[in-house]
C-alpha cells in the first residue's frame, strides 16, 4: 500500500492511547502483533466505506465511527487501567473496535439480491437464491412496511417508497450484521488473528458477535484465557467495554421508534436533521461521567435524544453488574483491573434550542397520548364492545385454532407427523362451573406471555415474530386473532383465569411448562413451573354463577352452542360435557347447508324458481351452499307478475281486487289490494304486502362463526359495516377459509368494508351467477341478466354479472 492510503488510518491509529500501550507492551517474542493491529484496522477501515452506500441516511456506521468506538474504549478505562492490560486484551481491543461492525458492509451482489424483492418477476440467480430467500423472509415479516410501501408506490410517491426500502435495507442489515461479522471473520481472518501461537480467531468473533446480543452472556466468555507462558486475556472485560462504546457513539444502527414514527406526519423529521444532531455538541466521557450537550430543534429530537440515553442507561446497568464480578474475580486473581462506570447519563445540558432573545423555540414535555387502564378495560369489557359474554368461548377457541395451524407448518417444516386437536370441556369442579380449552398448538413460553399475552392489544398474530415465523415456516393461513385483546372477554364470565402451556421450539424441543393464574384483569401473573408434558396451552375458566350463559343450558344444548361457534374447524374438535361427548371436524360443514335456513316464507310456488349452489372453491377460499329464488312467469323470469286482477261491483261501485309479485332488493315481494267490511258495515279497500323468500346466511371466518348476517335491516347497520344488495333474494351458508380474509370490528361480530369485502362480494356474485347461467336455458339467463344489471345492487354484483355478459 501506499504512503497516503496509509495516512488515512494509520497516523490516527498512532494517536491511539491502547495502540501505544500495546505497542510498549510487545516484547520481542511479539514483532507480528503490530503489523497484525494495523492490517485488521486497514481491512475494516476500507471496508466499511461501502456502508454508506446502503446505509447513508440512517446510519453513520464508516472508519470515523470505528475511531470514535476506540476512543470511547480508552475514556471508560482508567489510564492506570490501561497500563494493567496484557497484549491479548489490548490486541482484542482494538481489533474489536474495527471489526465489530465489518458485517454491516455487504457485498454489493448481496444488495442486489435483496432489491429483487420489489421487482413485479424477480429473476433469481441460483448463486443469488439463499440470499433473496432470507431478505424475502424479513421483508414478508413486516407487512405494515409492505403495505405502506405499495400504496406510497400507488400515488406516485417514488421518494418516500425509496426512504422505506433505504429503511428496510439498514434494518436487516442491523439485524443481521452481528451473524454477518462472524461469517467475515471466518472468511477472511481465519487462523489470522494470533497472539504468539494462540489463535484468537474465534474470541474475537465471540466478542464481535456479542456486542449485538444479550450482555449477560458475556460472563460465558472464558475470564482468564491462556494465551501464552503467564499471559492472559479476560475475554468479558473486553466485551463490556466494545458495547459501551459502541453505544455511547449514540448507536447509530438503531433509528429511535419515535423518530422514524415522524417521517410519515404532516411535519416530517428528516433523518439527516436527525444525523445532525447525532453528532452531538458536546460531550464528556470518563470512568466518573458520562454526559452529553445538545441543543434541539424539535421535540422529537430531543425525545430521541432522552430516548438514547435510557437506552444508554439500560446498558450501564448491566455493565456495572458484569464489572463487579469481574472485579470481584480479578481481585482473587491478585489482578489489579478495577474499573468504575457511571450508574446512569447525566441530562442537565440536553436542552431546547433558544431564539436571539433567549426564548426557547418550542417548550419540551415528554407529552404523548396515555391510556387510562382501568377505563379502556371498562370499554372492552362492556356492551360497546363485547356485549355477548359467549364471545370469551369463540375468543378461547380462535386462539387455538391459530397455534394449531401454526404447529401445523413447523412440524411439517421439521418433517414430523402431527395432528392438530382441541378439546372445549364444560364440568363441575368443587362446586364450581368450568369451561377449559385444551390444545396441542405451539403454546407460549415466557417471552410470549410477557411481550404478547399480557400485553392488551399487543397481537402475536400481528407481530415480527410471528411473521418471520410464518415465512420460515411457509405457513398458509390467514389467523383469527389479530386484535390482542381477546383474552379480555375471558372475565366477562369469570373472575379466575388458569393457564398450563408449554411452547415448541423445534423438532422435539421445547420450553419448561408454565402455570399461570390471574385472579381479575387487574391481577398480577402468577406465574410457577408447570407439569405439562407436551407442548400446547389449556385455559380454565372458573366461571362467576351470576355470568355463566350456560348455566341453564342442557348438556346438549351447551354441545350445540359450541358447533355454532365453530361451523367449519380447520381440523377436530372434541366437545365434553359431565356425561356427553362429540367431535367435530372439517366434514361436519358439509351437513349445513342453505336449507337449514329456509323458514316459512321459502314455500313452494308455482312463480317462483328455486335454484341450489353447492360453493366448493377451497382454491379461492369459499366453500357452502346457497339457494336463489327466481320470479318467473310461464318458464320465463320477470320482473313483476300480476296476479288475479279484477274488477267487481258493489252497490252500484266499483273495486279492482289485485294481487302482485314482483323481484326486490334481497326478496321477492307480494302486494294486495282485498275488500273488507267495517263494524259499521261500511266497504274499504287495504293494501297489504309480505316477503316470498327472503333472503338469509350463516357466516363464519376461518371455522369460526360471524354472528351477524350479510342482510342486516338498515335500522341495524354500524357505521361501515357490510351489506349485500343482490336482485334476487339469497340464503347461503359459507365459510371463508384458507388464504381469504375479511376485515371484522374489534368484538369479531360483524364484517366491515374493506377492500377485502369488495374482493369476496365480487367472488361470491360470479359464483352464484355463474351456476344460475349454467343451469338454464341461454334465453332464459339473457332475460335475467337484463333484469338483473337493470336493478339497484350493488356495484360489485354488477361488475361480477358483467364479466358473464
Amino acid at each position: 500500500m501506499n504512503d497516503d492510503y496509509k495516512d488515512e488510518f494509520l497516523l490516527r491509529l498512532k494517536k491511539s492511547e491502547l495502540y501505544k500501550a500495546l505497542k510498549e507492551n510487545c516484547s520481542d517474542k511479539d514483532v507480528n502483533v503490530i503489523p497484525l493491529v494495523e492490517d485488521c484496522t486497514s481491512y475494516a477501515f476500507q471496508r466499511t466505506k461501502t456502508i454508506v452506500r446502503h446505509m447513508g441516511e440512517f446510519t453513520l456506521h464508516d472508519g470515523d465511527h470505528l475511531f470514535r468506538v476506540l476512543n470511547l474504549m480508552e475514556r471508560l478505562i482508567p489510564k492506570e487501567t490501561i497500563d494493567e492490560l496484557t497484549s491479548p486484551e489490548l490486541l482484542l481491543l482494538i481489533i474489536s473496535a474495527f471489526f465489530h461492525d465489518i458485517g454491516m458492509a455487504p457485498d454489493e451482489k448481496e444488495v442486489l439480491a435483496w432489491k429483487k424483492v420489489w421487482d413485479i418477476e424477480p429473476i433469481i440467480d441460483e448463486n443469488e437464491q439463499n440470499t433473496f430467500n432470507d431478505f424475502k423472509r424479513f421483508y414478508n415479516s413486516r407487512p405494515e412496511d409492505e403495505k405502506r410501501l405499495k400504496d406510497l408506490i400507488s400515488k406516485g410517491n417514488i421518494s418516500q417508497a425509496d426512504t422505506i426500502k433505504s429503511y428496510l435495507i439498514t434494518e436487516y442489515i442491523r439485524q443481521t450484521h452481528a451473524d454477518k461479522a462472524r461469517d467475515i471473520i471466518e472468511q477472511d481472518w481465519s487462523e489470522k488473528i494470533k497472539f504468539r501461537d494462540t489463535d484468537l480467531t474465534v474470541e474475537l468473533a465471540q466478542i464481535c458477535y456479542s456486542h449485538n446480543e444479550d450482555a449477560l452472556a458475556l460472563l460465558d466468555l472464558d475470564k482468564n484465557l491462556l494465551c501464552g507462558s503467564g499471559v492472559y486475556a479476560c475475554l468479558p472485560l473486553v466485551g463490556v467495554i466494545l458495547r459501551l462504546a459502541d453505544i455511547l457513539d449514540f448507536d447509530g444502527k438503531r433509528t429511535p421508534s419515535v423518530l422514524f414514527s415522524h417521517l410519515y406526519v404532516r411535519n416530517p423529521i428528516s433523518i439527516n436533521e436527525w444525523n445532525k444532531h447525532r453528532a452531538i455538541e458536546a460531550w464528556d466521557i470518563s470512568p466518573d461521567l458520562i454526559q452529553f450537550s445538545a441543543k434541539c430543534t424539535h421535540p422529537v429530537i430531543e425525545s430521541s435524544i432522552h430516548e438514547f440515553c435510557s437506552m444508554i442507561d439500560h446498558e450501564l446497568s448491566l455493565a456495572n453488574n458484569i464489572i463487579s464480578t469481574l472485579n470481584e474475580f480479578h481481585t482473587a486473581k491478585d489482578r489489579n483491573l478495577q474499573i468504575k462506570l457511571p450508574l446512569k447519563v447525566n441530562r442537565e445540558k440536553i436542552r431546547t434550542k433558544t431564539d436571539i432573545k433567549n426564548r426557547p423555540v418550542y417548550i419540551y414535555k415528554d407529552t404523548k397520548f396515555n391510556l387510562s387502564k382501568t377505563q379502556v378495560i371498562e370499554l372492552l369489557m362492556g356492551t360497546k364492545l363485547y356485549g355477548n359474554p359467549e364471545v370469551a368461548l369463540r375468543e378461547l377457541l380462535q386462539n387455538s385454532i391459530d397455534a394449531c395451524l401454526l404447529r401445523k407448518a413447523q412440524e411439517d417444516k421439521w418433517g414430523n407427523l402431527y395432528q392438530p386437536k382441541i378439546l372445549v370441556k364444560y364440568y363441575t369442579e368443587n362446586e364450581e362451573d368450568v369451561l377449559e380449552v385444551i390444545d396441542n398448538g405451539t403454546g407460549m413460553d415466557e417471552y410470549i406471555i410477557d411481550n404478547y399475552y399480557s400485553k392488551i392489544g399487543s397481537s402475536f398474530y400481528k407481530s415480527k415474530d410471528f411473521y418471520s415465523l410464518k415465512a420460515e415456516t411457509n405457513a398458509d393461513f390467514s389467523p383469527t386473532s389479530r386484535f390482542g385483546i381477546g383474552i379480555l372477554s375471558s372475565f366477562m364470565i369469570s373472575d379466575v383465569l388458569i393457564v398450563d402451556t408449554k411452547r415448541v421450539y423445534g423438532p422435539h424441543k421445547s420450553s419448561d411448562p408454565l402455570n399461570i393464574t390471574v385472579e381479575g384483569q387487574e391481577s398480577i401473573f402468577w406465574i410457577k413451573s408447570g407439569t405439562r408434558e407436551t407442548p400446547g396451552t389449556s385455559t380454565r375458566l372458573i366461571l362467576r354463577k351470576s355470568h355463566n350463559p350456560w348455566d341453564r343450558m342442557t348438556e346438549n344444548e351447551f354441545i350445540e352452542n359450541v358447533e355454532n361457534v365453530i361451523p367449519n374447524p380447520p381440523f377436530e374438535i372434541s366437545i365434553e360435557t359431565q356425561s356427553h361427548k362429540k367431535k367435530r371436524d372439517e366434514n361436519s360443514f358439509k351437513e349445513i347447508t342453505s336449507y337449514s335456513l329456509k323458514d316459512y316464507t321459502w314455500q313452494e310456488n308455482e312463480n317462483i324458481k328455486f335454484i341450489d349452489i353447492p360453493i366448493d372453491r377451497k382454491d379461492i377460499g369459499l366453500v357452502g351452499s346457497a339457494t336463489v329464488a327466481i320470479l318467473e312467469s310461464k318458464n320465463r323470469p320477470v320482473e313483476r307478475i300480476e296476479l288475479n286482477s279484477r274488477d267487481i261491483e258493489i252497490e252500484g261501485e266499483s273495486y279492482t281486487l289485485e294481487r302482485e309479485l314482483r323481484i326486490d332488493v334481497n326478496s321477492i315481494k307480494e302486494s294486495s289490494k282485498t275488500i273488507t267490511i267495517s263494524d259499521d258495515g261500511d266497504i274499504r279497500t287495504d293494501d297489504s304486502s309480505s316477503k316470498l323468500a327472503s333472503s338469509n346466511s350463516k357466516i363464519s371466518l376461518h371455522g369460526i362463526e360471524i354472528p351477524s348476517s350479510l342482510f342486516p335491516e338498515r335500522w341495524r347497520m354500524k357505521n361501515n359495516q357490510v351489506k349485500i344488495n343482490w336482485p334476487f333474494p339469497l340464503i347461503i351458508v359459507i365459510d371463508v377459509c384458507g388464504n381469504r380474509d375479511l376485515d371484522l370490528n374489534s368484538p369479531r361480530t360483524e364484517i366491515i368494508i374493506s377492500e377485502k369485502w369488495t374482493d369476496f362480494e365480487e367472488q361470491l356474485a360470479r359464483i352464484v351467477c355463474q351456476h344460475i347461467k349454467d343451469s338454464v336455458e341461454i334465453e332464459y339467463w339473457n332475460n335475467l341478466f337484463e333484469i338483473f344489471n337493470s336493478s339497484n345492487s350493488s356495484e360489485n354484483f354488477k361488475r361480477a354479472l358483467n364479466e358473464l355478459k
